[in-house]
Order: C-alpha cells, then sequence, then structure tokens
C-alpha cells in the first residue's frame, strides 16, 4: 500500500461502478461512490432524502481552504442524485462553523438542517447557508448531536456538554433544548442536577418524538450502573428516567418503529424498549460497534457495525421480534470498497437502502486513514414508497409526502379517510389532514399504482 500524504493529494472524485453480489440473489450491494482528496473525505452521518428525490450528506474533511486539523479542510455538505453525479454545496471554512457532524434533517420548509461541533444551520437545496444558532458552550450546552422538527415547528436536540453546574459536573453533563424556525434557544433540562447523576450523562443521538408527543433518548454515561440511561421527555421539560444500563453502553438515538415501541444498539446489543420502558435484548453481539437500526418497508430491521477494535464493520438484517441477525455484507475496506460505516443505511423511496462509510474505497488518504470513504446502495428487492417530511400533525396541517412518480397522482388518503392534497413536483406532494383523521398509513394512489407509507402518521389531537 502506498502511504500518501493527505495535504499533497490532487482534488478529485471518482465514481466506481462495481457491483458486489452478496449471499441472496434478490439482494445487490453496489458501490456508488469513491471519496479521493480534499474536495470530499470521511462521511460520517447519514445520507438523507430531499424534496427534490436526491440524497443529501456530509463529510467531515476536505473542501476548499486549509483547516486546523492538519490542512485538510473543514468538510463540505454535498447532493448525490440517483446517476451517481455528486455536488458539492457548500464548504466550511475557518472562521465558521466547520466539521460538520450529525446527519442532515429535512426540515418542513423543504430545507436541510445540520450540526457542527459548535452551530446549528440550515442549507438550501440550491446551497444557500445560514448559521441558526451558535452554542456558546455554557448553560446553553456544548456540541449539540443530532436533533429533529416536532409536530409543534421547533427543533429539539441534545448536547453531550455543558448546561446547568453540579456538584458531580461543574461544567455541566449535557442539555436537552429546543430551538425555534428563527433560532430562539431555550435550554429544556440539563443532566445531572443531582450528586451521582442518577438521570444520566451526556446525551448522545437525535430525539425521537413517540405517539404521545414526547422525546425518547439515551446518555452514554450516569444512572445507577454509570452506563448510560434512556429518558423520556416532554417539549415542556418534564423529565423521566425509563432505564438505567447496566453492562453496556447505548451507542446513538433510537428510532420509533411501526408497532409502537423504540428499537436502538449499544456496543454489543440490539435492543427495544416499550414507551413505559420495559427493556428486551434482541440480539446478541454482531460485532463491535453497532449502530442505531433503521426499519424497512419489509419490518425488518437493518444496522452496522463500524468495526471497532477489529474488522471492518458488516451490515445486517433481522425481524424486529426475532433472535437471529443475517449477514448481508462484509466490509473489505481499502482498496476494494467501503470500511466503518459509522451509521446504518438509510431507506430512499425508491426502496432501496443507501448509506456511506467513513474509510475505505481504492485511494489511500494517509497511512492512518485508508480510503477516503464511499457511498453505497443496498437493493433487497422492495417496492418503492412514500415517506413524510413531518410524521405527525393536527387536523387542518400541511404534511409533506416524499415518493416517486407523482405526476398524475389522484388520490390520497389517511388511514382510509380522504385528505386533499397538492402534487409540487413529481417526488413531493402536499396533504391537508383531513377532519376525522385517525393515526394509520398513508396511501397515495398514481399512475403506477398505489404507494403506502413506510410507518404510520400520528394524529395529534
Amino acid at each position: 500500500m502506498t502511504r500518501v500524504n493527505y495535504r499533497a493529494l490532487v482534488i478529485s472524485l471518482y465514481v466506481f461502478a462495481a457491483t458486489v453480489a452478496i449471499s441472496a440473489s434478490a439482494q445487490t450491494y453496489t458501490e456508488l461512490l469513491n471519496f479521493n482528496g480534499t474536495s470530499a473525505a470521511g462521511p460520517q452521518t447519514a445520507l438523507t432524502q430531499g424534496i427534490d428525490g436526491n440524497l443529501y450528506g456530509t463529510t467531515i474533511y476536505g473542501g476548499t481552504g486549509a483547516c486546523t486539523n492538519g490542512g485538510i479542510g473543514c468538510g463540505i455538505v454535498f447532493k448525490i442524485a440517483r446517476d451517481r453525479k455528486l455536488q458539492i454545496l457548500y464548504n466550511f471554512q475557518l472562521g465558521g462553523p466547520i466539521n460538520p457532524s450529525n446527519t442532515l434533517l429535512l426540515g418542513r420548509d423543504g430545507n436541510l438542517y445540520g450540526t457542527t461541533g459548535g452551530a446549528i444551520f440550515k442549507i438550501t437545496p440550491s446551497g444557500d447557508f445560514t448559521v441558526l444558532y451558535t452554542f456558546k458552550g455554557g448553560t446553553d450546552g456544548a456540541d449539540p448531536q443530532g436533533f429533529i422538527q416536532g409536530a409543534d415547528g421547533n427543533f429539539y436536540g441534545t448536547t453531550p456538554d455543558g448546561g446547568a453546574h453540579s456538584n458531580s459536573c461543574p461544567e455541566g453533563c449535557g442539555t436537552v433544548f429546543k430551538i425555534t424556525p428563527a433560532g430562539v434557544h431555550t435550554t429544556l433540562y440539563s443532566f445531572c442536577p443531582q450528586n451521582y447523576c442518577p438521570d444520566g450523562e451526556n446525551p448522545k443521538g437525535a430525539l425521537v418524538q413517540g405517539p404521545d408527543g414526547s422525546f425518547y433518548g439515551t446518555t452514554t454515561y450516569g444512572g445507577v450502573y454509570k452506563e448510560g440511561t434512556i429518558f423520556k421527555i416532554t417539549p415542556k421539560g418534564e423529565f423521566t428516567l425509563l432505564y438505567t444500563f447496566d453492562k453496556d453502553v447505548p451507542s446513538g438515538g433510537l428510532i420509533l418503529g411501526s408497532d409502537g415501541n423504540f428499537y436502538g444498539a449499544s456496543t454489543y446489543v440490539l435492543f427495544q424498549i416499550t414507551p413505559q420502558g420495559v427493556y428486551t435484548e434482541l440480539v446478541a453481539s454482531t460485532g463491535l460497534g453497532l449502530n442505531t437500526p433503521v426499519q424497512g418497508t419489509d419490518g425488518n430491521l437493518y444496522w452496522t457495525t463500524d468495526g471497532l477494535g477489529s474488522g471492518r464493520g458488516a451490515l445486517y438484517e433481522m425481524p424486529p421480534d426475532g433472535q437471529t441477525a443475517s449477514l448481508l455484507h462484509s466490509f473489505v475496506g481499502y482498496p476494494s470498497d467501503g470500511s466503518d460505516a459509522t451509521t446504518s443505511p438509510v431507506q430512499a423511496t425508491d426502496g432501496k437502502f443507501y448509506g456511506t462509510t467513513f474509510t475505505g474505497g481504492p485511494y489511500p488518504c494517509n497511512y492512518s486513514f485508508p480510503g477516503c470513504g464511499t457511498i453505497f446502495s443496498l437493493d433487497m428487492g422492495l417496492s418503492p414508497f412514500v415517506a413524510f417530511v413531518n410524521r405527525s400533525g393536527k387536523v387542518g396541517q400541511k404534511v409533506g409526502i416524499l415518493g416517486e412518480n407523482f405526476a398524475g397522482t389522484s388520490g390520497v388518503s389517511i388511514n382510509g379517510t380522504p385528505a386533499s392534497f397538492t402534487v409540487k413536483s413529481s417526488t413531493l406532494l402536499i396533504t391537508t389532514v383531513p377532519a376525522g383523521a385517525t393515526t394509520g398509513y398513508l396511501t397515495v394512489t398514481t399512475l403506477n399504482g398505489t404507494l403506502t407509507s413506510n410507518v404510520a402518521f400520528y394524529v395529534i389531537p
């Protein structure tokens, strides 16, 4: 292997069209793109589908201009089209927010929102960039993690550091915050107000909003056994401890499954927890560094391991009520394919899964960074579907719907109740929650047939 100094690399991107077959014939793993050079390297977050049907993401390295981390660039925001063409939308620069750190969020306004080590930003699909809020590192928190947009239109998230001071946390043990679309920040909760932090310390990962309107999340430390906790918090900041880990540390946030339960991962275990706090281990270790799973339209859970400690990681699948995980793909790493997937893939509305690997690919970045990272797809033979921009709402509220081939749409219904709609493009329509609608799946009747949502839509009183 040739050792190449990263800052001497020529800026380039190379689309790699090789397809690797995996264990079952109905499954196909494909490397879509290999990053190479300072123009883009090191994608460590999941991809996000935009209202235009394209996928958006970030890298923590690359971009124009030197950064403090050895002059290799401060990171980028990019867009990749279905034809694999990649476009750089924004280059992070010294003097402003740098090194984007969490998965982009698609907002109700069609724009994308993200975080860096010290700020929350907004970027339009065309690349117009705005800093929404800059954290001061005090009682407002520091180093924001992933966040979501609540049913009320405000953004809710966590910081692992900062917050109110206590004897056990003289500089703060993290916060839960709310930020309005106008950028007004409110600290809803500061962790460890009591000695020994029974509520938890250092929250990690994005929050998820449950059917009850509360937000659910995890901490990576604190609790009775100092191994982390699972908590619930209302939009008003009313905090409830649901579970304390006793032998393993949660590796990220939670997802809301189609059965109304929450799913997550720790370093060694995939788990389920009910909204009431009943915890169940689903599958033992499939490798070090399990990432928070995603649920496919087939009801199965999909996740990656990032290969911490040994190996290059792998991609797995399992029914949500099962005990046995199926290996779908083992990452080989440089120079064959990707390695070290730090997030699980997401399912786009064409039915395929798309993901990133932090390292790997045919191009070395330097001797300690083998390969600049990749974008891959996984085709499980699943059909196209529709997805929500916002998964919950009240009667009369408008809801964005993502999908395929919406031209000629003739009907929309929420759990069987017809809803008015407007076709904005072939990949976006807007519907209004009708009177009498109840929680359930959304269906869209198109010229090519009927599409069903991948998750239920929650009608909030």
